[in-house]
């Protein structure tokens, strides 16, 4: 094989970003199609898109893992498919809807293949083949082999027939679990397409990107990845998700193409609210929306006369292994390789054991030589040696603990999809939480509502029943349309003129602003529209919290029926209501009577109505006529996580004007709405509420004389802005009854715990001080930002550059050069307060408790925003010198660290792609509540507490933690789902109990893996000196002496060892995760110099008992056999059966880990049943034991003897491993890092001048860095001896100072966030 180029090769080298490496045959087929059926929209961009018109005659390709690559030939290289789209759907996303032609099917499937996900079988005999090559079982083959050549036949023909059930058994759940996984991903089912004009049947396995199919509820799971055209969609994407709450599909807008990326399998919130996705369920299907194609869509075949399409629609996006379904089927087929350090640790060790075989074997060599043995022998004697160090069945006893925690998971319906994370669970040390719907309560109850006074420009008292409002309800205004914009029109709250003459907060900044009628809005219009509430056989669906909202107003939702929707006559008749449609006219020529309405040449669907309860009594001519009260929603724009807001354009029956109405968080809202109608008491409300752990939503409005068509193409922008502002709804969102519990021994166990949510930054922090993850007598500092103006807002800002933050402090310290200098552009500062005390701030750099006379937002910072960057950089330096001129560390909080900070959504999106390093590092350790956090936010999140060395849990219920609980080590999701491949794990439990049972069953794994890893290595350490004692004359343990300790011995203990449950409680201190631990290794060697001092005083004490035999001279014998019947045999043989019996119950850890061993009955059983048989063997051997195990007769003496030094065994082993070598590990690690720190210093002393490390460095005080100029930071150099001096003066980078020698010497090799904890003086379990 040779290196040649890509366009001719016949093979491709494929290496992952886990260093696996493939070679993948390369095929050829011909094609004769463009370039850009190929790879369209890839290619329309560039230097080369004028070959887009090509001729490509031969497609090269290759499958990589289902991932398929087509050869570019101008490019040079492979681009994989998965990324495909089509440039029309950008250029004419009108003519998406007519779908393909049949010419150009034949090509499109030669590039993406048929719409299934099949996954291909390995035979029988591949897998056997594959199997027996494994390193194990190789090794396992040649140590029968071997033991055949050495006459154990009894012993290999047990490990032959166990290894042959092994494989058969790892062969059978192989082509098991290769199976169901093969029917999950495998799915087809008819469907019906449009080719060239006609709908025709087809299976949904001939389905291709661009094709457009009907979507009717009879499709049950959906084949593909879709956009939908027309029509509205229910489904259930709980498979992907685990949120069991249906998810609302409306027709995409052409806009929404420009921003889909699909190389990713999954999409933001935007976009996928128009996607169907492959796998999941369809609950409902109605077609009561029109495409972005409008007239000219439904020209394309015969409608129904009210101007709905006749059909729902979606046009596939993408096929076969390329879905969001064949994504999640191919990283179960390929999981992401584990790189837990007990795994990593665990092949050093096989290493480290394979060493010691290795120096076995050349010793033994050395000494069969002095004894005469022939070379043939010595290397079928000594390669003997090699099997017993490195057991085989050491891997097996592994992965015992993760199949009993695995067990009692699932009887605590807790189920994992990834065994190997088991382990991992019992290393967290900090746990992310949602807050709602995981600590509270998933149903919120609306607490009241807040509505406006807008003659005072304030707060009505709150009303607790929404239902009150119904008294409110009036008949729509019969006003001429020249009112809506009279300013001089009594419907405009009664003033003269209006809000404009009411004085404002001197906080306030008026706005000029339009004429708006406030009375023309209703707060009971605003909650029963206000949403995306769905009615699905006779149950409200949706957001839990539009659901709430909507049932509290007692109102009644109505949906398009499409059953009845062809019944519909032109024609209607009087004393219907809206019956779902509208005039498309002008509402300024809107009739009153609905016989106009329904004459109407054409009719315009409206998707949803809703109308009080009761509502023949609320007339529109108060005469009581059948004519009722209703509102139709016309358009709804979703809730956008970025946004944090929702929309809707609804409109009354008989009103000259369409309303408005947004709800979202206040903030968002706030910034939306003329500042006028701001009530003065808006920020005080806000803070009662919020402190008292209630959800605020703020409601907002306005009135909008439009025609239908412009509605349909209004922008979202335009709805939302110029809005009046109408009040806040209120939630109660209790905790649930676990939460506090939980948490309370998480905090016991000394886990840190962070709550992650999308609420209120002041919500969450009154749940956190409720459920006590906040202590009560904590101090807690929010961050305020300062945004320059033309920047705002500040997370729709570009992000810096790596650069650009490396060189700068971020939100800190400055370098005053580069500022003047125009090289850093301030766009914003953050401020740092306390919730309880305004004299309290934080250092904006190192985040210390700084402590002032006066209230930072009096003294310094007023506005929060800056005009220009000449203003923010002069508010910046103004605050830092006051900072260090005004401000002193607070002794009292530093040194006690009782102080966390509670983070926005904002500041952590500034923070991380402007702040210092060293700043967000500090940050991630402060921070306990991360509020308006968006889903990506929350994955990064994640991500970034592990790029500091946590092992980092999260624990959620819904779709917008997907992202979180995939870039977890441990994601946990309450879902119904018995799995979801959203998260490794999945509770049915909705409560957080599970999170102790997951982290206390990881802990017993993982303490379990260990003591099965360290009694197999003791086990193999021990039989190997009994054997190297033995070949010291040419002896050895005969085959049944092997037999009974491998079969009767090791493995029932090592099986035994894993049943002990875990503690019911979770301790402090974590299990270890390291077996090359300097706690490991001593415990370890420990062992084994105790049990080798045992064997070699046996060795040696049996020649001095009465009746004591020497073995037979060589030369009496045949030169190549071993003796077996020797009082050294016998007495090895004894005394090491009690030695691997005590280790066993030594390395079996109960509590605080586990339960105690008393409990384990079958453990002890086995213990006690082999100690007694094996005294029976000391003491009174029969005839048919000293026949089969080969023993010799001891003297009475010496079996006590015997017994007497397995119980001084025991008594070493017991105080070894419970005090003696946790005591002296931590000075063998203090020695080794002592002597790890020399080496380094006098290799760093001859490049210190030339570059500290930074390893030898911590962060400066805010004293020291405002010293001098106030924006450099020095220190001296070092002095000629290599050490670091104690005085500060010289240069040194980013921030960080020389450390003193004290410092040093204290200084160990940890992980980023104890290093930070160190520095901040954070609690180490922090």
């Amino acid at each position: 094989m040779r290196r040649v180029r890509l366009g001719i090769a016949d093979f491709a080298v494929v290496v992952d970003d886990f260093g696996s490496m493939t070679i993948e045959p390369i095929v050829q087929k011909r094609y004769g199609g463009t370039l850009e059926s190929i790879f369209g929209l890839l290619t329309r961009k560039g230097p080369l898109h004028e070959r887009n018109h090509d001729i490509v005659n031969i497609l090269s390709v290759f499958a990589h893992r289902y991932y398929f690559f087509v050869y570019h030939p101008y490019l040079e290289k492979f681009l994989p498919n998965a990324c495909w789209m089509d440039s029309t759907w950008t250029r004419a996303p009108i003519s998406m809807r007519s779908g393909i032609p049949s010419d150009l099917c034949s090509l499109r499937r030669s590039i993406f293949g048929n719409n299934s996900i099949d996954i291909k079988e390995k035979s029988t005999g591949r897998l056997l083949f594959e199997e027996v090559l494994n390193p194990f079982y190789v090794f396992q083959a040649g140590s029968v082999v071997l033991w055949s050549l050495e006459n154990y036949y009894y012993y290999a023909a047990c490990i032959l027939l166990i290894s042959a059930s092994g494989i058969i058994q790892t062969l059978i759940e192989t082509k098991r679990n290769t199976h169901k996984i093969k029917e999950m991903a495998h799915f087809s089912c008819p469907v019906r397409i449009l080719r060239d004009g006609a709908w025709r049947e087809a299976d949904s396995e001939e389905m291709l990107p661009g094709d457009v199919f009907e979507v009717v509820s009879g499709l049950g799971t959906l084949p593909c990845d879709a956009v939908l055209l027309e029509g509205e969609c229910i489904a259930n994407e709980s498979m992907l998700t685990g949120e069991s709450v249906p998810v609302a599909k409306v027709p995409v807008d052409p806009s929404v193409f420009g921003k889909m990326r699909l190389a990713s399998s999954t999409f933001g919130s935007d976009i996928a609210k128009h996607v169907l996705f492959s796998g999941t369920k369809l609950v409902r299907v109605k077609r009561a929306s029109l495409g972005f194609g409008g007239s000219r869509w439904l020209s394309l075949e015969q409608s129904i006369p009210t101007g709905m399409p006749a059909r729902a629609t979606a046009m596939v996006l993408r096929t076969g292994f390329n879905t969001t379904k064949g994504a999640l089927v191919r990283s179960i087929l390929f999981p992401r390789p584990n790189k837990f350090k007990f795994y990593e640790d665990s092949f050093r060790f096989i290493g480290v054991l394979a060493v010691i075989a290795c120096i076995g074997f050349v010793a033994s060599f050395s000494n069969f030589l002095r004894l005469g043995i022939t070379i043939d022998s010595i290397i079928i004697h000594a390669l003997d040696l090699i099997t017993i160090v490195v057991p085989p069945a050491l891997p097996a006893t592994m992965s015992i603990g993760v199949s009993f925690a695995l067990s009692r998971l699932r009887k605590k319906q807790i189920y994992c999809i990834s065994p190997t994370r088991i382990n991992v669970c019992g290393k967290v040390n900090v746990m992310c939480f949602d807050k709602t719907g995981t600590l509270t309560e998933e149903g919120l109850d609306v607490h009241g509502f807040c509505t406006m006074d807008y003659d005072l420009c304030r707060f009505n008292e709150m009303q607790e029943n929404p239902s009150e409002l119904l008294a409110s309800l009036a008949p729509p205004p019969m006003a001429p349309s020249s009112a809506f914009s009279s300013v001089g029109s009594t419907l405009t709250m009664g003033l003269s003129g209006g809000l404009a003459d009411l004085d404002r907060s001197s906080s306030m900044i008026a706005a000029p602003r339009k004429v708006a009628d406030p009375s023309k809005l209703n707060m009971m219009h605003a909650l029963a529209t206000c949403h995306a509430v769905k009615l699905v056989d006779g149950v409200y669906v949706g957001d839990p919290l539009d659901v709430k909202m909507f049932e509290s107003t007692g109102w009644v939702l109505d949906e398009n029926d499409d059953n009845n929707i062809d019944q519909l006559p032109v024609q209607g008749t009087a004393g219907n209501a809206f019956g779902s449609y509208m005039q498309s006219s002008d509402p300024a020529s809107s009739p009153s009577s609905l016989d106009n309405i329904r004459s109407a040449k054409r009719m315009m669907p409206v998707p949803v109505v809703v109308r009080p309860p009761n509502s023949g009594r609320f007339t529109l001519d108060g005469a009581g006529s059948a004519n009722v009260y209703e509102i139709g929603i016309i358009r709804t724009f979703d809730f956008s996580a970025s946004l944090r807001r929702q929309a809707v354009i609804s409109k009354r029956l008989g009103a000259r004007y369409n309303e408005v109405y947004v709800k979202g968080a206040p903030e968002s809202i706030r910034e939306l709405c003329y500042s006028d109608t701001i009530p003065r008491d808006f920020d005080k409300m806000l803070l009662d509420y919020t402190n008292h752990g209630y959800r605020v939503i703020a409601l907002a409005g306005k009135a909008l004389k439009m025609s239908w068509p412009k509605l349909q193409k209004l922008k979202r922008d335009s709805v939302e802005q110029d809005l009046i502002f109408m009040g806040f709804l209120i939630f109660e969102n209790k905790l649930k009854s676990t939460t506090t519990p939980v948490l309370d021994k998480l905090r016991g166990a000394q886990i840190r715990q962070i709550m992650c949510t999308g609420d209120n930054v002041l919500t969450a922090i009154s749940v956190g001080r409720e459920c006590s993850m906040i202590p009560k007598d904590m101090h807690v500092f929010v961050p305020r930002v300062v945004r320059r103006k033309e920047n705002m807002p500040l997370s729709q800002s570009g992000c810096g550059s790596s650069s650009h933050r490396s060189g700068s402090t971020g939100s800190g310290v400055l370098d005053a050069d580069e500022v003047l200098d125009g090289r850093i552009d301030m766009r914003a500062m953050v401020v740092w307060e306390s919730v309880e005390d305004d004299l309290r701030v934080l250092d904006p750099y190192t985040l210390e408790p700084r402590i002032s006379t006066l209230p930072v937002k009096e003294r310094i910072v007023s506005s929060d925003t800056a005009e220009t960057s000449e203003e923010m950089e002069r508010q910046q330096q103004h605050y830092l010198s006051w900072l260090h001129n005004y401000t002193s560390t607070d002794m009292v909080l530093a040194s006690s660290g009782n102080f966390c900070i509670a983070i926005t959504g904002e500041v952590f999106r500034y923070m991380m792609d402007e702040g210092h390093d060293l700043t967000v590092e500090r940050m991630l350790m402060r921070g306990a509540i991360y509020a308006r956090m968006s889903p990506d936010e929350k994955a990064e999140l994640v991500e970034r507490l592990q790029a500091i060395g946590y092992c980092t849990g999260f624990c959620g219920d819904g779709a917008n933690d997907c992202g979180a609980l995939r870039a977890a080590d441990i994601g946990l999701s309450l879902s119904e789902a018995e799995a979801s491949v959203a998260a490794p794990f999945t509770s049915h439990s909705t409560d957080i109990q599970c999170v102790l049972d997951v982290i206390s069953e990881g802990r017993a794994a993982l303490v379990t893996s260990f003591s099965c890893f360290k009694f197999m290595a003791i086990y193999s350490i021990m039989q190997f000196t009994s054997v190297s004692f033995l070949y010291k004359f040419g002896g050895n343990l005969g085959d049944f002496q092997f037999l009974y300790i491998d079969m009767f011995i090791i493995v029932p203990l090592a099986v035994f060892m894993g049943r002990t449950p875990a503690f019911e409680r979770i301790a402090p201190k974590r299990p270890t995760a390291s077996l090359m631990s300097k706690k490991v290794m001593t415990s370890l060697f420990g062992h084994i110099f105790i049990n080798s001092i045992i064997q070699a005083v046996l060795f040696y004490t049996v020649k001095s008992s009465s009746n004591y035999v020497p073995p037979a001279p060589r030369d009496q014998i045949d030169p190549n056999k071993l003796l077996v019947r020797t009082f050294e045999n016998s007495a090895l043989f004894l005394g090491s059966s009690y030695q691997y019996i005590i280790s066993a119950c030594v390395f079996s850890i109960g509590p605080p880990y586990r339960q105690s061993n008393l409990r384990n009955i079958g453990l002890v059983t086995t213990c006690v049943a082999l100690v007694v048989y094996t005294s029976t063997l000391v003491a009174r051997p029969n005839e048919w034991a000293i026949g089969f195990f080969e023993l010799v007769d001891l003297s009475s003496s010496f079996k006590r003897m015997i017994v007497v030094w397995a119980l001084i065994n025991l008594v070493l082993c017991s105080l070894g491993e419970w005090w003696l070598f946790p005591l002296i590990s931590p000075y063998f690690a203090k020695g080794f890092r002592i002597a790890k720190y020399l080496v380094r210093r006098h290799v760093l002393s001859i490049f210190w001048q030339q570059r500290p490390s930074s390893d030898y460095t911590k962060l400066a005080s805010s004293a020291q860095l405002n010293r001098g100029n106030e924006s450099r930071i020095t220190t001296e150099h070092i002095s000629g001896n290599g050490s670091p001096s104690e005085t500060i003066g010289g240069n040194v980078e980013d921030g960080r100072i020389l450390l003193t020698w004290e410092e040093i010497a204290r200084k160990t090799e940890t992980k980023p966030f104890k290093r930070i904890l160190r520095e901040m003086g954070i609690p180490a379990w922090y």
